[in-house]
């Protein structure tokens, strides 16, 4: 139920980051937890930059392979979000409730490699997972999940991060769906016959109409 896709191209990327880089950040405590041994991070501040950002985000996303294999209602805004030399975002699960978006998934895009530390850490039972997101690829999980920043040892992370609402409010049928949609995209590339591949679509397409529940 962790996810990575490439989600910017080379130009795409090029731009966010020029947008990243021309703005004023302010301390991270103006949203989320106050406390330093909890959140230490930086954030953009600038009106103008951060609608450029989210109407670039929101139009890829449109076109990703993400609005494919994971049927959605809506979008949060985003937050472009810098970690500088010791900052870090410990133990934390995300509110339920983002901007109007039920918080189904956390979706996180790094902009940068010339750091160090920085991994995003996701908790899974027992198990921890981290992940060093090469620049332009999108991760994406259950904002359920307890996950965090471990602290950047040299260097300056940026990162862009947003929550999703999927259409289909049960977790287990949005994994099986999502797993099902990508069987579909992986038989449609492969030489079967069109008779299969209609009919898989079929069942495809009639599981998750009778899953989804749709808003504006």
């Amino acid at each position: 139920m962790i996810y990575e896709y490439d989600f910017l191209d080379t130009n795409q990327l090029r731009q966010l980051v020029s947008i990243f880089d021309a703005g004023k950040f302010v301390d991270g405590a103006i949203t989320g937890p106050k406390d330093k041994d909890i959140k230490d991070n930086k954030q953009q501040d600038d009106i103008e930059l951060n609608k450029m950002t989210n109407a670039a985000i929101h139009k890829v996303m449109g076109n990703s392979i993400v609005s494919e294999l994971h049927p959605l209602n809506k979008v949060s805004p985003c937050y472009m979000l810098k970690y500088e030399e010791g900052q870090h975002y410990a133990d934390h699960v995300d509110y339920w409730n983002m901007w109007g978006n039920r918080t189904d998934y956390t979706a996180v895009i790094t902009l940068n490699d010339d750091y160090e530390g920085g991994e995003h850490f996701i908790k899974m039972g027992t198990e921890t997972i981290e992940r060093r997101i090469e620049p332009g690829k999108i991760l994406i999980y259950p904002s359920d999940y307890v996950h965090g920043v471990r602290p950047v040892t040299s260097g300056v992370r940026k990162c862009v991060t947003f929550w999703m609402e999927s259409s289909i409010p049960d977790p287990t049928m949005r994994f099986y769906i999502t797993e099902l949609n990508k069987l579909f995209l992986k038989i449609n590339e492969q030489d079967v016959d069109k008779e299969t591949l209609l009919l898989l679509d079929h069942v495809r397409c009639g599981i998750i109409k009778r899953c989804v529940q749709l808003r504006n």
